[in-house]
């Protein structure tokens, strides 16, 4: 039976350990805040220039799309999209779904992704627009190799089910957790926009 919060925990993990360091003090941490020795207020402006800058690595982006639904889920690393340009530009509605994270916390959705068989699986390229009778569901890894995807439909077989399930459950679990702040050009109506779907076993 698999554990639910596996993949919360070994994000939680990854980014605690980027993010701290063994015999780690309040001295030094002062040492690295350029407030914390300051006695005159400092700007959020200030800060984000004298601050040090994450250490970004390559760009990672994976997406869920629902056809049923046709609800379309992005999950981006901060060095595929900033999160500032993403979050601030005005979006419709339904071009608003792309959530920003860590490098390293996409970095170990991905690495989910390759232990639980979805590359063995993926075909080559993006997935496609749309589903017809032939797709109901997508998953799609874009690394800087290239696009990966894998898609699941009526004619899908046990184990392709098993994978898919296994890795869209970990994707939804990980944009759940994660906040963003989209502007979108008008508020939208709760009551009438379709639940994401989540993957089923056949």
């Amino acid at each position: 039976m698999r554990n639910p919060c596996r993949i919360a925990l070994s994000c939680l993990l990854l980014v605690g350990a980027a993010c701290s360091s063994p015999g780690g003090s309040a001295k030094d941490t002062a040492d690295k805040d350029p407030r914390a020795n300051r006695s005159e207020a400092i700007s959020d402006e200030e800060w984000d220039k004298l601050r040090a800058p994450r250490p970004h690595g390559d760009p990672l982006a994976v997406r869920f799309t629902d056809f049923r639904s046709n609800r379309r889920l992005g999950l981006l690393n901060e060095s595929h999209t900033d999160p500032a340009g993403q979050y601030s530009e005005k979006r419709k509605l339904e071009d608003s779904m792309n959530k920003i994270g860590h490098d390293e916390v996409v970095a170990a959705l991905v690495e989910r992704f390759e232990q639980n068989g979805f590359f063995k699986l993926a075909q080559d390229g993006p997935s496609p627009n749309a589903g017809g009778s032939a797709w109901t569901m997508t998953l799609e890894v874009e690394r800087k190799a290239g696009r990966k995807h894998m898609s699941l439909g009526p004619a899908s077989t046990p184990k392709e089910r098993e994978v898919f399930n296994a890795c869209s459950m970990d994707f939804v679990q990980l944009y759940s957790s994660i906040l963003g702040l989209q502007a979108v050009d008008h508020a939208p109506d709760w009551q009438s926009q379709p639940k994401p779907g989540l993957p089923t076993k056949h």
